[in-house]
């Protein structure tokens, strides 16, 4: 889903899944995602991982399940 009138859309690349607009995982600070540290902050700009639809599937159901947001980013972390 995308929201084309946002003025940050495309945050990073385009038909990008924008159901997660704010990663509920920032700041990850795992490289493998993309992001990287940029003085001495999290840089998202390069993932490309919670805007993917079967990534951002997977964790908004498993967050209305209830699930702990850690076994969440176990979860998803397995797959990256």
């Amino acid at each position: 889903m995308q929201r084309l009138n946002c003025e940050s859309y495309p945050c990073h690349f385009p038909d990008q899944d924008c159901s997660l607009c704010f990663c509920p995982f920032y700041p990850c600070k795992d490289s493998r995602t993309g992001g990287r540290e940029i003085d001495g902050a999290w840089s998202c700009q390069s993932c490309r991982i919670i805007h993917l639809s079967s990534v951002a599937e997977m964790v908004l159901d498993a967050l209305m399940r209830g699930e702990p947001i850690g076994a969440v980013w176990m979860t998803l972390e397995a797959h990256l």
